[in-house]
């Protein structure tokens, strides 16, 4: 068959056929019966994208009635759940996100750990509710343990001595350093860099119960892995500029200090002034700020260690059948935490606890949104919450 021009087909005039006259003039295909010139194939749609071909738009039909993204796309959202037993997050903690694509349009945080009272039935002897606090805080049972017996001495009117003090904050500031090592592990594991997660695992198990002289022997290792992982290019290139947090909202701990200021517990203490603690900040107030933060913090309780020349895990004090109140604050690893205890007849009666992941775990929902989700998942980890000190 030769094929001719559209407009000779015309010019020759329905009848020229070129020996097919008996087709009826293939030039006004209008004619065919039932095609209505190809309009009327199976009801396709008639509305018609530039580029685009018209069986093509039953995705607008697919997605209709979708929330419409924060780029006009209109996608199937997912909730697709984290945890409680995932990478670089703690055990416990259930992330669930609402992905819009590879985006997070809305995120749950939750803590899996079922939340146990303080103080549970009868009036409780001392000595059983430090070990009870403790036991319920397991990722910094002796900050937990040190504001326990801080509360009850305010309480009983009791000091301690000069020595119990300075053992006391060296007791803490060991437990800081092997709990940002903690994070720094787990931030690498999840961020892949396993030469992280291997050394700084390594490095907190040996610092963890170990005396002045021990981590004296871990302190040169300790600060050379800080200093490489805050020289690390992909390390930076990963979490500058990601969770940023403002000064606005509220924040405890190293996430708080690390937007260029912020309050620390310690900064009031004249154990720990003597001690030669000064209050480290970053600007930023980003990941990467919380990062360099945490690594600040460790060199310096290194050196608070070394200075205090003793650790000492705190004591339950004897306080008789003394009835009272008292309230303590202390610095934990992740934040300010208080405790408010009465005494009656020398029992814990009555014990009220606020915790730094009560605050942060708000900031959830603040540092995911609109994220990608590798970048999210980074996001909540920067934060560092702990599902045993949520309490709300």
């Amino acid at each position: 068959m030769n094929l001719v021009k559209a407009e000779e087909v015309e010019s020759h005039g329905p009848g020229h056929g070129h020996g097919h006259g008996g087709h009826g003039g293939h030039g006004k295909q209008q004619d065919h019966s039932g095609h209505d010139g190809h309009a009327g194939h199976g009801g396709h749609s008639k509305a018609t994208i530039d580029g685009i071909e018209p069986h093509f738009m039953s995705m607008v039909e697919l997605t209709e009635g979708q929330p419409r993204s924060s780029d006009g796309l209109q996608m199937d959202w997912i909730e697709v759940p984290f945890g409680p037993f995932f990478p670089g997050l703690p055990a416990g903690l259930r992330l669930t996100l609402t992905l819009d694509g590879d985006t997070v349009a809305a995120s749950e945080v939750r803590s899996l750990v079922g939340r146990a009272e303080l103080v549970d039935g009868p009036p409780m002897a001392v000595v059983d509710f430090v070990e009870r606090l403790a036991a319920m805080m397991p990722l910094s049972p002796v900050s937990y343990r040190a504001l326990a017996c801080a509360a009850i001495e305010v309480a009983a009117g009791v000091e301690p001595d000069h020595d119990a003090r300075r053992g006391r904050a060296a007791a803490v500031e060991r437990e800081r350093i092997a709990s940002h090592l903690n994070w720094l592990a787990e931030l690498g594991l999840q961020s892949g860099f396993l030469w992280l997660a291997a050394r700084a695992g390594a490095l907190q198990l040996a610092v963890q119960g170990a005396d002045v002289a021990g981590i004296a022997t871990q302190a040169g290792a300790i600060r050379r892995l800080s200093r490489r992982v805050q020289a690390a290019p992909l390390m930076r290139m990963r979490l500058r500029r990601i969770a940023r947090i403002g000064k606005d909202a509220p924040a405890s701990g190293p996430v708080d200090r690390a937007r260029g200021g912020g309050s620390d517990a310690r900064t009031g203490d004249p154990t720990l002034k003597d001690l030669g603690f000064e209050m480290r900040v970053r600007n930023g107030g980003d990941a990467l700020a919380r990062l360099r933060l945490r690594c600040d913090e460790i060199a310096q309780s290194l050196d608070v260690i070394a200075a205090a020349g003793r650790i000492a895990v705190p004591q339950v004090p004897d306080v008789d059948r003394v009835s009272g109140e008292g309230e303590a604050r202390i610095e934990t690893p992740r934040g300010t935490a208080s405790l408010r205890v009465k005494l009656a007849n020398g029992k814990v009666v009555e014990a009220d606890l606020d915790t730094p992941t009560d605050v942060n775990i708000a900031l959830v929902e603040t540092v995911t949104a609109q994220r990608e989700l590798g970048d999210a998942l980074s996001a909540v980890a920067s934060l560092d919450l702990s599902p045993w000190e949520v309490r709300g």
